[in-house]
């Protein structure tokens, strides 16, 4: 693949970011201050835009630079809070383009973004047709909102707990990590849903272990001593929020969970080796 000819179209500042290098910092609060450093501004949105969604740069090599480029984007255009990238990030949750990066990070950029992003995300989550991680990462976004403006807790809990009532071919995964985040907006006030959930056997128990758990959480029960170290998860009992972002704590729980060799395929499904993604 001839990266000059991918790169010919980019100029600066914006053009910076493709030599900017590897990134192993996925804590949003640890991020480099991208529009300080590289002078972003608004007039760079669309620019910025097209890089982040750059199917030809992502697809390279992970031992190219220029590889890094489209993170680097995101992340800034999370720092200028432009509204203009929801729809195209949020693109980049199908299939075909879908990435462990962007998963682990872009639901932090929409919460950047802010609440502009609440109604595209409620709208992706309406349509079951999504890939079920996509749709975890899409419900991790609307917790980083809530997590930054908390006058949206409301709002943030009616769009997740539509997910738990039953469907025809419902996703375990999905209505797990919709638990896992209801339980991090401390939604008591979903409790008779998530229940019904965990009734019909709908919960997968790697998000957040038993029921007893989930209202030991919520503060609806007292812990049975001697119980909770057999019923809480690997994490502790705390699977929703991680240090970095709300999806790498679902992720990171998932790995724990399998005995996986450095010379394996990842098991998040990235199709490269474990050692070379997610270790």
């Amino acid at each position: 693949m001839d990266i000059a000819a991918i790169t010919a179209d980019y100029v600066d500042p914006v053009r910076q970011l493709l030599t900017f290098g590897e990134s192993t910092e996925f804590n949003h609060k640890k991020w480099p201050d991208y529009v300080t450093r590289f002078g972003f501004g608004p007039e760079h949105s669309d620019a910025l835009i097209r890089m982040a969604c750059d199917a030809q740069l992502s697809a390279l090599d992970r031992e190219a630079i220029e590889v890094w480029a489209p993170l680097h984007a995101w992340r800034a255009l999370g720092q200028l809070r432009a509204e203009a990238a929801i729809e195209p990030l949020l693109a980049l949750f199908d299939p075909s383009t879908i990435d462990d990066d962007c998963i682990i990070e872009v639901p932090e950029v929409f919460g950047m973004i802010g609440p502009a992003a609440m109604a595209p995300l409620a709208a992706y989550l309406a349509d079951r047709s999504h890939l079920e991680w996509s749709m975890v990462a899409a419900m991790s976004g609307v917790a980083a909102i809530v997590e930054r403006h908390p006058e949206y807790r409301d709002i943030g809990i009616e769009i997740v707990a539509k997910m738990l009532p039953q469907r025809r071919n419902e996703s375990k995964v999905v209505i797990g990590a919709a638990v896992s985040r209801l339980v991090e907006l401390r939604a008591v006030e979903a409790i008779d849903a998530i229940r019904a959930a965990f009734r019909r056997g709908a919960v997968e128990s790697l998000f957040h272990g038993t029921l007893e758990v989930v209202e030991i959480e919520l503060g609806l029960r007292e812990p049975r001593p001697n119980k909770a170290s057999r019923d809480s998860r690997a994490d502790g009992g705390r699977l929703g929020r991680s240090a970095d972002s709300h999806w790498e704590g679902d992720i990171r729980l998932l790995q724990k969970r399998q005995e996986v060799g450095r010379n394996d395929p990842c098991p998040c499904g990235s199709g490269k080796k474990y050692k070379k993604c997610c270790l």
